[in-house]
């Protein structure tokens, strides 16, 4: 905010906060981090998956029988070959797709002896190929990915939580902040009244001085000023503290420059039906739905895990094959297949079954966490509501109270003592009663400010002018 500016708003105060606070920025992180998390656990799921694999190797052999005649069979072979898999898996089914392909050119050449007789087979050309495609459909466990994309789910879940959290986090580090910007407004509110009391109470002790009033008039008067001042030192002490804490927030504002406003007679929008209005948009009972529907998630997995499997897979592959020797051979394969594959465990899966009753016993457990929160929130809210209904009527009370105290400063003790027809201490009362109602009316309507802020904070609608 520029330093030039005068004045400085609720509204302004907020956005302020909004742009330049660092920890704001910390909590944006959490959400990418979220953000990447879930992002990685769909990609980790559902993205091709294509892997490549080599191999390049020589083995000497030498073998010596003896038996009613003497065998020598020695042989090398250099073996290369490559290999190469490409997978996918699909939400919407829970199915797989996988197409693997081979390919070797082993290169073998033999020696051999037997009864003295000597043999050698002649290289030509070798080669091996082996080409698949299938399809794998999961129709009972697993079916429609309930399993493989438990993980996800939950991580989309948890990315949702953490946009209420951070939400809920800025809402209340601006509630809190408020608090103290409210402050602010009120000692600047009531050191000035202070003041006023004490320029006036200087010009009165002058003229008593000037009248030769007499000496315990003066000290009673001196000594009502010295409690005066004593407020406004005390004001004046909390300020500094206040706007020392308010300048580590507020660093490109200069506070001397920049003094607060607020609207005094601002007045929050009671809501009619809180019942409805909680559910609906109250972001701590959204959370706890979110925990509710991870549950439901993982109950519903652990149910899919108590089938059998039974998949359904057709594939198909071919395999082309020449050997290298002498004894010309050549092979090409084609193979079509569709099955059904089912097993099930007779015995059960014992951990299976206990997280699944754990899960099922939570589902309760957060029925009850969610009553207790809505309570808590619908109890404060409505108590809030009474305050501020009633810190509405008390404000009004103050306004009648102070503009009767204004239309008769004519007629008042001050005066009357003045003119030598009333007592000293008749007329301090008088100012302290005046002074006191000012700045009753002040804390009552920070008070009531104060309120108004908890009660939009309380509601989840404090920030809704700023997202």
């Amino acid at each position: 905010m520029n330093s030039s500016v005068q004045a400085l708003t609720e509204s302004e105060y907020i956005q302020t906060l909004l742009n330049n606070h660092a920890f704001f920025e910390k909590e944006q992180i959490n959400l990418e981090i979220k953000k990447i998390e879930m992002e990685g656990d769909r990609a980790n799921y559902s993205n091709w998956s294509w892997d490549v694999s080599g191999e390049l190797g020589r083995i000497e052999k030498k073998l010596t029988k003896d038996t009613s005649y003497t065998y020598t069979h020695a042989s090398n072979q250099t073996t290369k070959k490559i290999s190469t898999d490409l997978s996918k898996k699909f939400f919407s089914s829970g199915s797989e797709i996988n197409f693997s392909y081979d390919k070797s050119w082993p290169i073998k050449n033999e020696v051999k002896h037997k009864k003295q007789e000597y043999y050698s087979d002649v290289n030509t050309t070798e080669y091996l190929d082996d080409i698949k495609l299938s399809w794998t459909i999961p129709l009972l466990k697993n079916r429609s990915g309930v399993i493989d994309q438990k993980t996800y789910d939950l991580a989309v879940l948890d990315y949702q939580d953490e946009i209420l959290v951070l939400m809920e986090v800025k809402e209340d580090f601006i509630e809190d902040k408020l608090m103290s910007f409210f402050d602010w407004v009120s000692y600047e509110a009531q050191i000035n009244i202070v003041e006023n009391r004490l320029i006036l109470s200087q010009k009165i002790l002058n003229i008593l001085q000037k009248n030769t009033s007499s000496k315990s008039n003066i000290l009673t008067f001196e000594r009502s000023i010295d409690k005066t001042q004593r407020l406004l030192l005390s004001l004046q002490s909390k300020l500094k503290a206040n706007q020392k804490a308010l300048s580590i927030l507020l660093e490109k504002v200069e506070l001397e420059k920049n003094s607060p406003i607020i609207d005094w007679d601002a007045h929050p929008d009671l809501i009619q039906d809180l019942r409805a209005h909680c559910r609906q948009f109250v972001r701590d009972l959204t959370r706890i739905e979110i925990e509710q529907e991870k549950n439901k998630r993982t109950i519903k997995t652990y149910q899919n895990s108590q089938l059998g499997d039974f998949d359904f897979t057709i594939s198909a592959s071919k395999d082309l094959n020449k050997g290298n020797y002498s004894s010309y051979s050549k092979s090409n394969e084609i193979e079509y297949e569709a099955k059904f594959d089912f097993s099930y465990p007779l015995t059960g899966d014992v951990t299976n079954q206990v997280y699944l009753d754990k899960n099922k016993l939570k589902l309760r457990q957060l029925e009850l966490k969610y009553k207790e929160k809505f309570d808590d929130i619908l109890s404060e809210a409505e108590k809030l509501t009474v305050e501020l209904v009633q810190g509405a009527a008390q404000l009004n009370l103050y306004k009648k109270q102070i503009a009767v105290s204004e239309a008769q400063k004519f007629n008042n003790e001050l005066d009357l003592f003045l003119e030598g027809g009333g007592n000293i201490r008749y007329a301090i009362n008088e100012q302290d009663d005046s002074q006191e109602l000012l700045l009753g009316y002040i804390q009552t309507v920070i008070e009531y400010q104060k309120n108004r802020i908890h009660y939009d904070s309380l509601l989840d609608r404090l920030l809704a002018n700023f997202e």
